[in-house]
């Protein structure tokens, strides 16, 4: 027995050395077909095993979970099948030297220690001149609980109070994306002029619990529903008026939510859609590939394939229980045999999740137009994904519907979907941007808030 535990103890030593020699930041940058896209991994020791995590700031990704990681006769390998890739890199010399695999398809690339430095002129600093409450909460139908940070202004008492929902995929309550912080900017800007600000962590994410892969739309309205209760019971803001601002998907749960419930005083739409949710979505594609110069042809296909999918989709009863297969079928049919079905496959998982389903099947005017209280839907004209245009004009032709007098539609030159002063509106200049987001949008958005909840 002592012989055996003298093994196991050498066994953790020499993992503990081994792993110790790769532990920290690692960057690294991949040329391909003259596009640049860098990279930076961070590698730490979890309970005697190895954890890495995965940046890729051109493309949103920030903390990327590794499923495995494993380090043996000097080979790192670390698996992210969320996003199909592999990383296997030879640590020689105090580097690696290795290829990035996605798909099957390697592409070279080398890690050196170091950190990818963002410049972000509009990141808070601290001291900070308001308050802030780290706050947890409950929404009991679906026994999920979320956790948040409350930023509330100095000396004002019941300040109008704007909870922020947060865009597509799993968000923390800073909406780290694109190596920015966009809602803790917003939430920052907003409470130094007077607005309290709440923003939290989707279910799944951060310091709260649930799983985010398994909800859609419902959910997530159920989730910020359950903030406004909460916040709502607070003593100290028993006077207040309480509102939501969404982005993006966040734009459809806000105004939905306000439709329907009566304690909702305001809403601002940030890159909201007005069309429906399947049209959104063929549009947001081919506006994106315009922007990579894919030929006309070719985006046309691809609406129809597309097109095709979504369709089976929308049309689905919502217990469907074979929709995935179904929709994966079709594509199979309709592409041929010359796409592997392997991209065929992820093709549909992509398009099969609840949060995706859910927004193909929203449809904007039904609840736009029954909204009675104050609504602001504010649009870049960069946007490549809520194409401000047709998603403006029919946001528009909803308010009008309405009856509702105290309503606003803006369109903002220059602006992209995260409200920053762009060039072209592709996703690539998201972190190529310095400015989180533009101060025209930030001033309009806590000017308007104060003139509809301060009178």
């Amino acid at each position: 027995m002592k012989a055996l535990f003298t093994l196991i103890l050498g066994f953790l030593i020499a993992l503990t050395s081994y792993s110790q020699e790769i532990t920290g930041d690692w960057t690294g940058t991949v040329n391909f077909q003259g596009q640049t896209l860098d990279f930076a991994f961070h590698i730490q020791e979890e309970n005697s095993a190895i954890a890495t995590t995965m940046d890729i700031p051109s493309q949103g990704l920030m903390a990327g979970k590794a499923a495995t990681t494993t380090f043996t006769n000097d080979t790192l390998v670390a698996t992210f099948p969320d996003f199909n890739i592999t990383y296997k890199g030879a640590f020689e010399n105090d580097s690696f030297t290795g290829n990035i695999i996605q798909n099957n398809f390697p592409v070279a690339l080398n890690l050196e220690r170091g950190v990818i430095t963002l410049n972000r002129p509009q990141q808070p600093k601290a001291p900070f001149n308001y308050t802030t409450k780290e706050i947890v909460f409950k929404n009991k139908e679906d026994d999920v609980q979320l956790a948040g940070t409350l930023t509330l202004p100095n000396y004002i008492k019941n300040p109008p109070v704007a909870i922020i929902i947060s865009g597509s995929g799993p968000q923390n309550r800073d909406g780290d994306m694109f190596g920015h912080q966009l809602y803790y900017v917003l939430a920052d800007y907003l409470t130094t002029q007077g607005i309290a600000v709440f923003r939290y962590d989707e279910r799944g994410v951060g310091q709260s619990t649930g799983t985010f892969k398994t909800a859609g739309i419902d959910e997530f309205t159920r989730d910020a529903t359950a903030a406004l209760n909460y916040l709502k019971k607070r003593s100290y803001l028993k006077e207040s008026k309480f509102g939501f601002i969404g982005h993006s998907i966040g734009g459809i749960i806000a105004p939905q939510i306000a439709a329907t419930n009566d304690d909702v005083d305001f809403t601002v739409m940030l890159a909201g859609p007005g069309i429906d949710g399947d049209q959104l979505m063929l549009s947001q594609k081919a506006a994106l590939e315009r922007l990579l110069n894919v030929p006309e042809a070719q985006i046309q296909q691809g609406q129809e394939i597309v097109g095709l999918a979504y369709e089976i989709i929308v049309n689905a009863p919502e217990d469907h229980k074979d929709l995935k297969n179904e929709v994966n079928a079709a594509l199979l049919n309709k592409l041929g045999p010359n796409v592997p079905a392997q991209q065929v496959a992820s093709i549909t998982n992509q398009i099969t999740t609840p949060e995706i389903i859910s927004l193909l099947r929203t449809k904007p005017s039904t609840y736009l137009s029954k909204i009675k209280t104050p609504i602001i839907a504010m649009n870049g004209k960069k946007d490549s994904q809520v194409p401000y245009e047709e998603n403006l004009e029919a946001i528009k032709e909803a308010f009008a519907s309405s009856n509702n007098e105290r309503t606003r539609t803006v369109a903002f030159e220059g602006l992209n979907h995260l409200f920053q002063e762009s060039t072209t509106g592709a996703l690539t200049e998201y972190s190529e941007i310095e400015q989180t987001m533009a101060p025209k949008a930030l001033a309009l958005i806590a000017k308007w808030i104060k003139e509809e909840t301060i009178r």
